[in-house]
């Protein structure tokens, strides 16, 4: 569960540490990965959170390293959170309503959650994302500490 994963190497350069936190969150959604038996709607909010903090640290940080067209995609990629995030909060409604309970953040039939269009629309425009942005990350040697 990547949002609840603590890094505990020091952080020496945000910038790095901002893209490798806001890749691993984008790599576990674009693979399907962030989904399964135990995810849940706290979970993919936590995903959504994760995601849009450090992409707008990415665009408004005069720390970063993104080109300004790479600002300008995370900028459009950027602009679909909020109707991800108001999707997310509906669609924990509906199934409490359906399901006669209070909406609990541990409910979890993550196909419900896989089958909402915005969450499959973010996946999609997550993973053409990721492939955009490749070279920030592969030229960023704090990114893989292990290379």
């Amino acid at each position: 569960m990547l949002a609840m994963t603590d890094d505990s190497r020091s952080v020496t350069d945000r910038f790095a540490a901002t893209l490798r936190t806001f890749r691993e969150h984008a790599q576990a959604i674009a693979s399907g990965q962030a989904e399964g038996d135990r995810f849940t709607w706290f979970l993919a909010s936590e995903y959504q959170w994760e995601m849009e903090m450090a992409g707008n640290w990415l665009v408004q940080s005069p720390d970063s390293r993104l080109s300004a067209d790479e600002r300008e995609t995370m900028r459009h990629f950027l602009a679909s959170m909020p109707g991800v995030r108001q999707a997310i909060i509906t669609g924990r409604r509906a199934a409490a309503d359906q399901n006669g309970h209070s909406p609990s953040p541990e409910w979890s039939d993550w196909l419900v959650i896989s089958a909402l269009p915005s969450w499959n629309n973010f996946t999609v425009r997550t993973a053409i994302l990721l492939s955009q942005l490749g070279d920030p990350a592969q030229n960023d040697t704090e990114f893989d500490p292990a290379r």
